[in-house]
Order: C-alpha cells, then sequence, then structure tokens
C-alpha cells in the first residue's frame, strides 16, 4: 500500500517507494521521519519510506548548520534505510557512513539526467553535490536507534528554481540557473531511481564499498579528487594540501607538501582552492 497526499502529481515518484508523504510545509524532513521512526508507529514506516517537500523551513545542514529556500524552489527529501544483509544481518557499524557519499552519488546522477549538454554536477567530498563548482545540493544523514532496531535517515536538499538573487551564498546555485527545466516528480523519482539502485548494490556486497564497485563510482564522480583542498578540522586546524583519493573507509585522502605520509580526513569540511 502507498500513502500520499493529493497536492501535487508524484505518480513517477510514488512506485519507487515503499511509502511516500508529501508535506505542504514542514520544519525538517530529516526530524519528522526521525520522529515518526522512533514513535509507537514507527513499524509503520519500513525500508525505503520517504517524506519530502518544497518548502522545507528550519532545514538541518552539516554541523548544525541552517538550510532554508523559498517555498516552491527547491525540493527537500529524506529516505528512511533499514539496510539488511542478503543474510538478514545488519550491515557492520562502519558501512553505515557510506550512505551520505551513496546518496550524493545518487543525486549527482539524477541532476545530470536533467542538465543540458555541457553542465555536469559532481560530488565535493563530503556531503556536497556541485554544478560548475558551486553548490547545488546537501546531504545529512541521521541514525536512529530505538530497543529493537537501528536505521538511518539520509536527506538531501537540492535547488532547483531558485534564482541568482535568492541564492542563500554566492557558492550556491540552482538546477534552472544552470540550465535545467525539471518538475519536482522528474527529479524526486530519478533521485529516487539511482538511490534504490546504488543502496540495493551495497547492501547486496554486504557493506562491502570495494567489491561492490561502488568506491570506484564515486571517485570518478567527486571534483574534490584531484583540487588543492583547505581542510577544515575538528580541532581548528585548516591545512592546505593535495586531494589524490577516497579510502575504504570514506575518509578524504590529502597529500601535503613536506610530509612523508598523507592526511587521512575523517571529519571535517573542505574548500576547493584551484584546479589542479
Amino acid at each position: 500500500m502507498k500513502w500520499q497526499t493529493v497536492l501535487m502529481d508524484l505518480s513517477r515518484s510514488t512506485p519507487l517507494t515503499s511509502r511516500l508523504l508529501w508535506l505542504d510545509e514542514v520544519g525538517s524532513t530529516n526530524s519528522d521521519l526521525v520522529a515518526r521512526v522512533s514513535s509507537e508507529e514507527g513499524s509503520s514506516w519500513p525500508d525505503f519510506s520517504v517524506i519530502a517537500t518544497d518548502n522545507q523551513v528550519a532545514g538541518k545542514g552539516r554541523l548544525g548548520r541552517d538550510w532554508r529556500a523559498p517555498a516552491g524552489a527547491s525540493l527537500a527529501v529524506s529516505v528512511l534505510l533499514r539496510p539488511h544483509t542478503p543474510a538478514g544481518r545488519p550491515l557492520p557499524p562502519e558501512s553505515l557512513g557510506w550512505f551520505g557519499l551513496l546518496a550524493g552519488l545518487a543525486m549527482t546522477r539524477a541532476c545530470n539526467s536533467v542538465l543540458p549538454e555541457g553542465k555536469r554536477a559532481m560530488i565535493k567530498w563530503p556531503n556536497d553535490v556541485l554544478i560548475s563548482g558551486r553548490k547545488v545540493c546537501g546531504v545529512l544523514s541521521e541514525l536512529v536507534t530505538t530497543a529493537d532496531v537501528m536505521a538511518l535517515v539520509v536527506g538531501t536538499g537540492v535547488n532547483i528554481a531558485l534564482a541568482e538573487d535568492q541564492l542563500p551564498v554566492p557558492t550556491a546555485t540552482s538546477l534552472a540557473i544552470e540550465g535545467a527545466h525539471t518538475s519536482m516528480d522528474e527529479l524526486l523519482s530519478a533521485y529516487l531511481t539511482e538511490f534504490s539502485r546504488i543502496t540495493k548494490v551495497f547492501v547486496s556486497a554486504a557493506g562491502n564499498v570495494r567489491s561492490s564497485g561502488l568506491l570506484d563510482q564515486i571517485r570518478d564522480e567527486c571534483d574534490t579528487i584531484g583540487r588543492s583542498v583547505r581542510v577544515e578540522l575538528p580541532t581548528g586546524d585548516n591545512p592546505v594540501g593535495t586531494a589524490i583519493g577516497i579510502n575504504e573507509e570514506g575518509s578524504l585522502v590529502v597529500e601535503m607538501a613536506n610530509c612523508a605520509e598523507p592526511l587521512v580526513v575523517s571529519a571535517g569540511d573542505v574548500t576547493h582552492l584551484r584546479v589542479i
């Protein structure tokens, strides 16, 4: 059975989910879905349930940052995952950290499916999607734990119809600015199609990102690799180096001048400085 409010044509997206709820307005799709899954009715939200809106008024970004956009101009979507191996066992805890990058890979491909020739969306480590070097999408994953279940909520927010004077920062962009013309349902269905396929490949490999082939796919779509970057570490340090790869733990590997060993960044933000 499918659940859906009859307020927008979501005929492409609905069949791709186990449960889809479109909201006229919500503070945060992630917070809303986490609350529902954590409630007494949490079992009514199966794997690959989705909450989405085009009017998120208190969106959350990484490190507690706000995420805001005018009503009707952006898509916010949160997907519930209850990942298990083919044998029915939970994925290894270390595998759960990959879902943010997997969502970024899915949204990159969704954006590329609607962008005109000559434009290309790419992943920015660890949780953004860029077009022409500017941010079009962010990703935020949250772990949900209750007495008897562990799940993951993966939220994405993508700018669709924002004009230049509506952008929150000069380093942002939108699909419309980049020449794409798409509907909420078209982009949402493209994203859900890719994310569903990618997550199935990942869990079929028991969360092994290398044997699944997804590590190479992420590397191929990552705009950070090969760039000079400034790393903003939780310690407050801001070293500069060249990003040379992503390892099997999902960490960014940065080659540092005058250092024999590269810097391995598992947590932090990066700023792209220039193309190498």
